[in-house]
C-alpha cells in the first residue's frame, strides 16, 4: 500500500500561530508564508523527508488544492512517498524568481517549475473516446527555462510513433485545460488532475540537487513540492527534452 501522503505549510515546523506571531507587519491570512519568510534552503532529499514527516497539515486549503493532497483513486496507486504543501501570499507571482524560492526554503530558482497542458492540433480524434490520451499533454517544465516547441513535437512523436505532418503542439484553450484537470490556469498541477493525462518532464530536472520541483498546487496561492524520482517511477510519466 502506499505510504499517505504529508503536507506542510514549510515553515521547519512553525505552526499558523507562530507565523501569525511573528509576521510583521501581518500581510495577508495566518498560515501564508510571508515575503520576507526565508526557512532554511532544503538542500537534501533526507532533509526534505525528514521535514515533511514532522511538519503538520494546513488546514485551510482550498477544494482544488485538496484534489492534489488526495487524488482521485485512478492515481491512489501512484502516489509517492511524501508530499510537501505551501501557502504564500496573493501577490507571489510579482515576486522575482528568487524571492519566491526564499519563502519556500526552495534550494534555487531552477527547482521552480510551472505545468502546462499542451494539444496536438493535428490529432485526428477517435470519437469513440472521451478524450485521446495522444491528443493532450501535461508538459511540465522550469520558469528559468522555456519549451522548444520542435523539440516537444520531436517528443511526442518519439513516444506515439505520430507522423510530422500528424503533430503540432499549441497550448490548449483555458476552457479545455480546465475540463481536462479541474485545475485553474496558475494552479494547474500534475497531482490530482481529473484526467489521467500523459505528463513530459524537462529532462533538465534530474539535473537538480536535490532532485525536487515545486509547482502550483490546484490554487495560485498554494505551491507543492514533490520529489523527482519517485514521481516519474509512479506517475504516467516521461522525461524529454524539450527546453
Amino acid at each position: 500500500m502506499p505510504e499517505p501522503i504529508v503536507a506542510t505549510i514549510a515553515t521547519d515546523a512553525t505552526t499558523a500561530a507562530d507565523v501569525a506571531a511573528t509576521a510583521t507587519p501581518m500581510i495577508g491570512k495566518p498560515g501564508q508564508l510571508m515575503a520576507d519568510a526565508c526557512p532554511e534552503p532544503t538542500m537534501t532529499l533526507d532533509d526534505f523527508f525528514a521535514k515533511a514527516k514532522a511538519e503538520s497539515m494546513p488546514l485551510n486549503m482550498p477544494e482544488p488544492t485538496t484534489e492534489a493532497r488526495t487524488p482521485p483513486p485512478f492515481l491512489q496507486p501512484r502516489i509517492p512517498s511524501q508530499f510537501r504543501f505551501f501557502h504564500v501570499q496573493s501577490d507571489y507571482y510579482s515576486w522575482p524568481y528568487d524571492q519566491r524560492a526564499r519563502v519556500m526554503g526552495c534550494p534555487s530558482t531552477f527547482h521552480l517549475c510551472k505545468t502546462l497542458i499542451f494539444e496536438n492540433t493535428k490529432y485526428k480524434q477517435d470519437e469513440s473516446k472521451p478524450i485521446d490520451e495522444d491528443r493532450y499533454w501535461c508538459v511540465i517544465v522550469q520558469y528559468e527555462g522555456a519549451v522548444n516547441i520542435t523539440k516537444l513535437e520531436k517528443a511526442v512523436r518519439e513516444k506515439t510513433g505520430a507522423t510530422r505532418k500528424a503533430t503540432h503542439m499549441r497550448i490548449a484553450p483555458a476552457d479545455k485545460s480546465l475540463e481536462l484537470t479541474g485545475l485553474p490556469q496558475g494552479g494547474v498541477c500534475p497531482v490530482g488532475m481529473r484526467t489521467d493525462l500523459p505528463i513530459l518532464v524537462s529532462k533538465e530536472l534530474a539535473d537538480l540537487s536535490p532532485q525536487l520541483f515545486y509547482l502550483g498546487a490546484g490554487h495560485l496561492d498554494w505551491k507543492i513540492a514533490v520529489p523527482f524520482k519517485e514521481f516519474v517511477e509512479n506517475w504516467n510519466t516521461r522525461v524529454a527534452d524539450f527546453s
